[in-house]
């Protein structure tokens, strides 16, 4: 088992129910989420309960009102509620107002500002812990962090590939009202897991302790120190090789093998460093690898490339520091020069480790300078002005030169007083078109993206269109790694057992069966699912049969069914010839029980084999009509929950 401890807000206002929304109501969904009732339902309003409401509701799956039964009560006054299909346990007077009662709690501590405490148990896919064994390590877990007496909710989720239970505390004691300070809380519940993991007989995960045969815990030492923060992300973000990454890939063998043949000194790290174009030196109390080519660039703690290569490490095996030799003897030339092999290239993409260094390299340079073009574009940028405040006060002043010369020119009152309204008049005219006007030229620029600065993809693509070579290479990049992810992405599928190809357009609707749930997913596929597992998926233009065995007979009825739903001109089924045959006779078998749709293929042999076989168990069970009901319809009118018939012995051929 293992533990997780989700991250919390930094305004110090936990609340989860953005995470609720998005998760269960949000409108948007991924292509290859599936589209559920619930989903395209209205949603339902959650009350506004800051912190514990947010936690409470989320960890026990209420959506609206799910109907609560209390299942057990002990003599503690723990309960255990069954909230939908969610089994909880708290220490409150109900699940209902847990909440509530851990908001007064937590408001009776004012320097708390935070109370909220969650965490996660978790266990491994292939097990399957009793809620009486997760409960009792959900208590012993609050008991080692101290939190014995205080108010919690804990919820069993089995709603994932992982057995899981949320638990949401309260830090602040119900009676003294003091609240439980969390440090070294990670800490603490890894060694909870490897006590309960001996003591309930769980299977052993990794963690950042571990339990020896005696029963005493240690903390776990790695191997090999993880790449420091900064040269992780520059590899991840900018797929650029750091230099940490570089000596690690060129030294940390070499290093490992001198070490063990224990031929290792201050000379011979030196030069092996060197060979591969790198440093050492004393640095802030310690020693640190740097580009020789850059030597006031960025460095790296050795004992990151090498945890035997720290200065503890080697002056208590190799002396004193010592700084490196010269590569070349002046007195003995015929010992030759030390050469440099390699060096490190900042510019080289991780990627490039291999051939054609040079064309790779010229390629990674235009790309920086691309992007540096772009950078220089969204500083330089500025939004096109219109002049609008311009162009009122020009109207404005207009208007008072005619005043004006209305004022110098008309004598009559009247006259003059109308005249003004004129002027009025037209600069209240001459305002509305001008709003007008400028509406549309908004407009304009709004549809020709002129308003606001171009994305780094679109100015790519903009580029590209003008006819620059670094940019159609970079769409090419992007194109080759959504290509290289949907080929990962492939590879890990499974391949069907069998696959029916169809004609263009050659559509069916859902098939609601008894035995199999159905799943839609965005884009139109059907998934026909038994116990979380996919067997039967439509999509479209080809149907694919994945049986989970041998004897799962019914998922060969249902591909069958599926496949009948359609015209069957054009027909054809692939795959092992095994399971052709079995899909075939599957089919025939629905014709003989006369079922609603007809089982047919374009290809003359299969369909020949479908007729044969047809006649051969229309023959044999002529007189044993209720062997052959127990085959299913499939009919149309056949409701959705009808139950689930179980086929014992397959009539075979």
């Amino acid at each position: 088992m293992n533990v997780i401890i989700p991250p919390k807000r930094r305004d110090k206002k936990t609340s989860f129910r953005k995470l609720v929304n998005y998760v269960s109501t949000r409108e948007e969904k991924k292509p290859g989420e599936a589209v559920t009732h619930e989903a395209i339902s209205t949603g339902t309003e959650y009350v506004s309960t800051p912190g514990f409401g947010q936690l409470v509701d989320y960890v026990g799956r209420k959506r609206a009102a799910p109907a609560t039964e209390i299942v057990s009560i002990s003599p503690e006054g723990i309960q255990r509620v069954l909230s939908g299909e969610v089994l909880c346990e708290t220490n409150c007077w109900s699940l209902d107002t847990a909440a509530s009662e851990m908001d007064m709690t937590a408001s009776q501590n004012r320097h708390c500002k935070d109370a909220v405490y969650h965490f996660i148990l978790s266990w491994q896919g292939d097990e399957d812990p009793s809620p009486d064994a997760v409960f009792r390590s959900v208590r012993y877990s609050l008991k080692q962090l101290g939190m014995e007496e205080h108010q919690y909710v804990a919820a069993i989720h089995r709603d994932t590939d992982n057995i899981h239970c949320h638990v949401s505390a309260n830090r602040v004691h119900p009676t003294t009202f003091r609240a439980q300070n969390m440090w070294n809380d990670a800490d603490e519940l890894q060694k909870c897991c490897r006590v309960l993991e001996r003591e309930f007989d769980f299977k052993v995960d990794n963690g950042s302790w571990h339990m020896d045969e005696y029963g005493d815990l240690h903390r776990t030492r790695r191997d090999m120190p993880s790449a420091p923060r900064g040269a992780a992300k520059r590899e991840i973000f900018s797929d650029k090789e750091s230099l940490h990454g570089y000596a690690v890939r060129e030294t940390r063998q070499l290093l490992s093998d001198v070490i063990a043949q224990d031929n290792m000194s201050w000379d011979r790290l030196h030069n092996i460093l060197y060979t591969r174009g790198l440093g050492l030196r004393e640095q802030s109390g310690g020693l640190a690898v740097y580009d020789l080519m850059n030597p006031e660039g960025v460095s790296v703690k050795a004992s990151d490339v090498h945890p035997d290569i720290s200065l503890v490490s080697m002056v208590s095996q190799h002396g004193k520091y010592q700084p490196a030799p010269p590569v070349y003897n002046p007195d003995r030339p015929e010992d030759g020069m030390l050469d440099m092999q390699n060096c490190y290239m900042p510019q080289l993409h991780v990627r490039d480790q291999e051939a054609r260094r040079e064309r790779r390299e010229a390629r990674a340079i235009a790309r920086d300078i691309l992007r540096a073009r772009y950078d220089a574009y969204r500083t330089g940028w500025e939004k096109p002005d219109l002049r609008s405040g311009e162009r009122f006060r020009q109207i404005a002043s207009h208007c008072v030169v005619a005043k004006a010369h209305v004022r110098d020119t008309v004598r009559d009152p009247l006259m003059r007083k109308l005249m003004y309204r004129v002027a009025e008049f037209e600069k209240m005219k001459a305002m509305a078109e001008l709003r007008l006007q400028l509406r549309e030229e908004r407009q304009t620029l709004k549809d020709t993206g002129e308003s606001r600065p171009l994305s780094w993809k679109s100015w790519v693509e903009r580029e590209a269109v003008n006819g620059d070579v670094a940019a159609l290479s970079q769409m090419r990049g992007w194109a080759y790694r959504e290509k290289r992810i949907a080929k990962e992405r492939g590879t890990q599928n499974k391949s069907p057992d069998a696959v029916v190809y169809f004609g263009p357009g050659d559509d069916a609707p859902l098939l609601r069966n008894p035995t199999h749930d159905v799943m839609l997913s965005k884009h139109g596929c059907v998934e026909y699912q038994r116990n979380g597992k996919t067997e039967v998926v439509d999509y479209g233009d080809r149907v694919e049969v994945y049986p989970q065995s041998e004897a799962d007979q019914e998922t060969w009825w249902l591909a069958a069914a599926v496949t009948a739903r359609r015209s069957g001109e054009n027909a054809v089924i692939n795959g092992e010839q095994k399971s052709v045959t079995r899909l075939l006779d599957s089919g025939a078998v629905l014709n003989a029980n006369n079922a609603v749709h007809r089982f047919s293929v374009g290809n003359k042999a299969q369909q020949d084999r479908i007729d044969v076989t047809e006649s051969w168990f229309r023959e044999k069970y002529r007189n044993n009509a209720a062997e052959m009901e127990s085959v299913p319809r499939y009919d149309s009118n056949e409701p959705e929950n009808t139950p689930a018939r179980v086929i014992r012995d397959l009539p075979r051929p």
